[in-house]
């Protein structure tokens, strides 16, 4: 009897390789999904850095070059910052400003040679009874069928 125990056993071997293989191979399938997740990750962040960049740049030039001599001057240069201020979740619309720096800033966004945001559309709005300034920046990014935005507020004073 104990003679034939070993034939019994043959190919044994062969299903445990087989099985450990399946195992491996399942394994590497997750870290290479995990690997597409960390690049898709990383773009977004990128693109939210570049929003965060851009809409802070404008921020701040808004501040700097509203003038504060008079009450006056003060709401016509803020409100000349106005830009396609309707609309809402990333559908925006409105009258686009004239401001030389709204034009000149909205040129660099819209740029593909300047920014890396993919179909990036801007919107500045402003509420003159609070001195109140919103800026929206919103980009297509590629394989994500709903638009990403970034948005920053900021009193103007």
């Amino acid at each position: 009897m104990q003679l034939n125990a070993p034939h019994r056993q043959r190919g044994s071997f062969l299903i445990e390789a087989l099985i450990a293989m399946v195992i491996f191979a399942i394994g590497v399938l997750g870290l290479v999904g995990l690997q597409g997740s960390g690049v898709a990750a990383n773009t977004d962040i990128a693109y939210r850095i570049e929003a965060a960049q851009l809409t802070g740049r404008m921020m701040a030039t808004i501040q700097a070059a509203v003038r504060r001599n008079s009450l006056a001057n003060f709401t016509t240069d803020l409100a000349s910052f106005d830009h396609n201020s309707t609309g809402d979740q990333c559908i925006l619309s409105g009258t686009e400003s004239v401001n030389p720096l709204v034009v000149a800033w909205v040129n660099e966004v819209r740029t593909a040679a300047r920014t890396s945001l993919p179909e990036a559309f801007e919107q500045i709005r402003v509420t003159a009874a609070t001195n109140q300034v919103r800026i929206v920046l919103c980009w297509q990014q590629p394989g994500i069928p709903v638009p990403r935005r970034y948005v920053l507020m900021g009193t103007i004073s």
